[in-house]
């Protein structure tokens, strides 16, 4: 088992298996000394238990987890549960809590405002230069795990567009929810 992890590693562990492909089990130990376990199917979440709580009802339980220490169990086959909510409401509700008081949660991906422009990178922060590019791989890498890299790869080798619609096509292409795209935004913005 592992060390005690913040929830925000919790999660992140989480959604790179997903981004993975993952075939396992995590089972974890809560804070409050609860056992959980989340197992996945070739990335798809299809297993969530609390104690003795199933599905949403788990869910619930462990977006309230403020640290744990997991197990990692690869190559477990898993069946799906009744009642497990789809891979997507799981991985959104439980990246909903790790951002700060001060984001707001967007309702539409196109709403999502354009990072303003950073020293250098032109004053409508089209320009996409060396710098800009670590920075959104950075970003990427953070929010989205390995895949972001993959995808910053291909998007920032020949950028169609300005900045803003660069960085929603790497968004859309991992796959990213409304709440991970803010807070990727959110972090090339702050850099």
């Amino acid at each position: 088992m592992s060390d005690w992890i913040g929830y925000d590693e919790f999660v992140d562990l989480v959604r790179n298996h997903h981004h993975d492909g993952f075939t396992g089990l995590i089972t974890g130990v809560s804070e409050r000394k609860h056992s959980f376990r989340i197992g996945f199917d070739r990335g798809e979440i299809v297993l969530l238990t609390y104690r003795v709580q199933k599905g949403n009802d788990a869910l619930q339980s462990i977006s309230g987890i403020e640290r744990a220490k997991v197990t990692e169990h690869p190559n477990t086959a898993i069946q799906r549960t009744e009642n497990t909510p789809d891979t997507s409401t799981i991985l959104s509700q439980l990246t909903t809590r790790t951002l700060d008081d001060t984001t707001t949660t967007i309702t539409d991906i196109e709403d999502v405002p354009a990072p303003r422009p950073l020293p250098g990178t032109g004053s409508a922060g089209n320009v996409i230069d060396e710098r800009m590019r670590k920075v959104i791989e950075t970003a990427a890498v953070h929010h989205f795990g390995p895949i972001g890299a993959m995808v910053c790869e291909e998007r920032l080798n020949n950028p169609r567009g300005d900045l803003r619609q660069v960085m929603l096509e790497i968004a859309h292409e991992v796959g990213a929810s409304e709440a991970d795209t803010q807070a990727f935004f959110q972090s090339v913005t702050n850099a």
